[in-house]
């Protein structure tokens, strides 16, 4: 009767442990895309950000043919020419050729503008914030092919310049400096990246990884390895990777050499811009390598 009391003790207190357990995991947080920025939504003219300079930072073109999704087709049963069999007849060629359906997206000129405001920042989350600085806003425009000559812009250009992004800066620890820092500390890319979670939810491929650290007779610890930074996605594009599926994706990335990270906000237009780079005369587009999980 001792050992069962013990045993039921012990049972109660592993149920009471699988409970905290339980209620001490995280939420699921499902992704909501950013519908913008401060009062601007994406897809606002460049016209009305009254606080931009009137010169962008950095400007860059790109073109592309349409692309021609997969074709789609309804099948019209052909009428049968012999006996009543009961068996399946087919399609009729010519009746279902003018049901076909094709669909295409993205193509024509891209241009790409940046603008930051001098002395910008923004704390980002509420607790711990980290400053984000500088604060860059992308825009974008795109027009068909052939309805200008190459290098000229369209007269309505600013009917077509929109809000297509945001890309936040800030600064982490270099790999160098963490080299004489202990494994457990946190860094401002780790403080970036649990802002996002809770933010966002997981990023496509996530996957938290616990840190094995064996100690020597001296103290001293055996793991000589520089600690990892992945580049996390939001909400990617999928298929052919020409654009997101979502209003916005947002993409967390550090260079671990200079400690130079950013978070980038992307909607369609500007993923379809980085593709049409890549993709047409800049290979190895940043913008493009950054999106994209490959």
């Amino acid at each position: 009767m001792k050992y069962v009391r013990i045993l039921v003790a012990a049972l109660f207190t592993l149920a009471g442990l699988t409970t905290a357990s339980a209620a001490d995991k995280p939420k699921r947080v499902k992704y909501v895309a950013p519908e913008g920025f401060a009062d601007h939504k994406w897809d606002d003219l460049r016209t009305t950000f009254s606080r931009l300079p009137e010169k962008p930072i950095g400007v860059g073109a790109a073109f592309m043919l349409t692309i021609q999704k997969q074709n789609a087709f309804t099948c019209v049963p052909a009428m049968p020419t012999g006996p009543v069999t009961g068996a399946v007849e087919g399609c009729d060629f010519y009746a279902t050729l003018q049901r076909l359906r094709t669909s295409f997206q993205g193509g024509g000129v891209y241009v790409l503008s940046e603008y930051t405001i001098d002395g910008q920042g923004f704390r980002f989350g509420e607790t711990d914030p980290v400053v984000m600085h500088p604060v860059i806003y992308d825009f974008c425009a795109n027009w068909p092919a052939g309805t200008r000559k190459r290098g000229v812009e369209p007269p309505n250009f600013d009917e077509l310049d929109k809000f297509c992004g945001m890309r936040f800066m800030f600064e982490s620890e270099t790999r160098e400096q963490l080299r004489a820092l202990p494994p457990e500390y946190v860094t401002n890319y780790d403080r970036v990246l649990d802002k996002l979670l809770a933010k966002y939810g997981e990023p496509k491929g996530y996957l938290r990884r616990g840190r094995v650290i064996i100690e020597t007779l001296d103290g001293e610890s055996t793991d000589v390895n520089d600690r990892k930074f992945s580049i996390w996605r939001w909400c990617p594009a999928v298929g052919e990777g020409l654009k997101t599926e979502c209003k916005a994706s947002v993409t967390l990335s550090l260079d671990p050499v200079t400690g130079r990270g950013s978070v980038q906000y992307a909607t369609p237009l500007l993923w379809e811009y980085a593709f049409a780079r890549e993709n047409n005369g800049f290979k190895g587009d940043r913008l493009y390598k950054l999106l994209h999980a490959r």
